[in-house]
C-alpha cells in the first residue's frame, strides 16, 4: 500500500510540474532589441523575436541607455523593409508601438 501511495504521489507531482512548465512557456518572452542581425545587411531588417523588456517599458525603472539605443535604431531603420519581405510580427509591432509612444509630443 505504501509504495502504491508513493507512486500516486510521484505521478501527481510530475503532472503538476508539467502543468506549471506548460503555463510558463506560453507567456510572451521579453528581452532586448536585436540589432546585431541587421548589421549583416543594412538595406533591410530582421524580425524581432521577443517583446520589449522592462528595460524599455519600465518608466522610471527603464534602462535609459537601452531606450536611447532602441530609439536610435528605429529612427534609422524603422521604415526599412524586412529582409524576408513578410509583414511585421506581434513582436515587431510591439517595438514599433513603443517607439511611437516614446516619440509622441
Amino acid at each position: 500500500m505504501a509504495s502504491r501511495a508513493r507512486t500516486r504521489c510521484a505521478a501527481l507531482f510530475v503532472l503538476g510540474a508539467l502543468a506549471l512548465a506548460a503555463c510558463g512557456s506560453s507567456a510572451a518572452r521579453t528581452g532586448a532589441l536585436d540589432t546585431t542581425s541587421d548589421s549583416k545587411n543594412p538595406t533591410c531588417r530582421t524580425h524581432q523575436i521577443v517583446m520589449p523588456s522592462q528595460d524599455y517599458t519600465g518608466g522610471n525603472d527603464a534602462n535609459t541607455l537601452a531606450v536611447l539605443a532602441m530609439m536610435k535604431y528605429y529612427t534609422a531603420k524603422g521604415t526599412v523593409p524586412f529582409c524576408d519581405a513578410k509583414p511585421a510580427t506581434a513582436q515587431d509591432t510591439a517595438w514599433s508601438r513603443l517607439y511611437t509612444n516614446l516619440t509622441k509630443p
